[in-house]
């Protein structure tokens, strides 16, 4: 057995399961295909979900003058693509809940998901990939930080804090420590999850995305380094670290490019600001 699957065998409770989200993938990853009706029946499997939705969709964001009544309608107004963040956001969140005596911040471990997301995401339509599968992987990047959190604790946690590791970086203390990293841990949730393996994958080598040759990975660590010089503003989006200098090969993207992506989001801020706090 490895070291994942022992680690998940000693949690007692793991982060739940986002039901929906394969079923919404497979579909919005062949929407050509797709009949509208298919996502909308998905959708509205889970009434909680729908509700939640609609509510978004109504909301002052986006200025609708009539209310939109039913799933159908919000794809018909707002398109799959924003219908299917709302929809992968509501039933991600549930995955980044952890108990206090972790001293797991899980509302700010969310934001910085979403904000990894649409930087993903816009990187990944820079580098033609699917713009979806990106999203959803920006999402879930550090879901395995939840399964480590509810293992380990503040042994753990208080590990996010550099002056704590020394010189390591984070996934290399998580090695050293437990014979694999977060990355691994959300990976393997995934794939326990039934979601598409390229997403994974994604999620599996967003620190390492020289080794698994995957551009998912390769525009999700993007999406992370974005991410980061958003939440501290003395960061730099120059490729200081080996991995994003790797991940900007595999791309093909430029630091330039990387910095009209940190614009488009942006300009999208306030959508952003609206699914990190679903969290709340």
């Amino acid at each position: 057995m490895d070291q994942v699957s022992k680690l998940l065998e000693k949690v007692d409770t793991l982060p739940a399961s986002p039901a929906l989200l394969p079923r919404l993938v497979q579909a919005l990853g062949d929407v050509d295909n797709t009949d509208v009706y298919a996502i909308v029946d998905i959708i509205v499997y889970d009434s909680a979900l729908t509700g939640k939705l609609l509510q978004m969709a109504n909301s002052a964001y986006f200025g609708n003058s009539n209310p939109i009544a039913d799933v159908g309608e919000a794809i018909s107004q707002l398109g799959y693509e924003i219908v299917f963040m709302l929809a992968a956001s509501i039933s991600g969140s549930g995955c980044m809940k952890a108990s206090p005596e972790t001293g797991l911040d899980a509302t700010a471990l969310w934001r910085h998901s979403v904000i990894t997301s649409f930087g993903t995401q816009h990187v990944a339509q820079a580098a033609s990939v699917d713009a979806n599968l990106a999203f959803t992987a920006g999402l879930m990047h550090d879901v395995g930080k939840v399964v480590l959190a509810a293992t380990y604790g503040k042994i753990y946690t208080k590990m996010f804090d550099p002056a704590e590791r020394g010189s390591m970086s984070l996934v290399e203390w998580e090695m050293d420590q437990y014979g694999c990293n977060h990355a691994d841990v959300g990976a393997t949730l995934l794939e326990n999850w039934k979601l598409p393996k390229p997403l994974a994958l994604g999620v599996k080598y967003h620190h390492h995305p020289a080794i698994g040759k995957s551009p998912l990975a390769a525009c999700t660590c993007l999406g992370n380094a974005i991410a980061h010089a958003f939440e501290d503003r003395t960061m730099t989006l120059e490729p200081v670290k080996p991995e994003v200098d790797q991940a900007m090969k595999i791309t093909g993207l430029t630091i330039n490019d990387l910095r009209g992506q940190w614009n488009l989001i942006q300009e999208k801020w306030e959508f952003v600001e609206m699914l990190c706090q679903l969290h709340k």
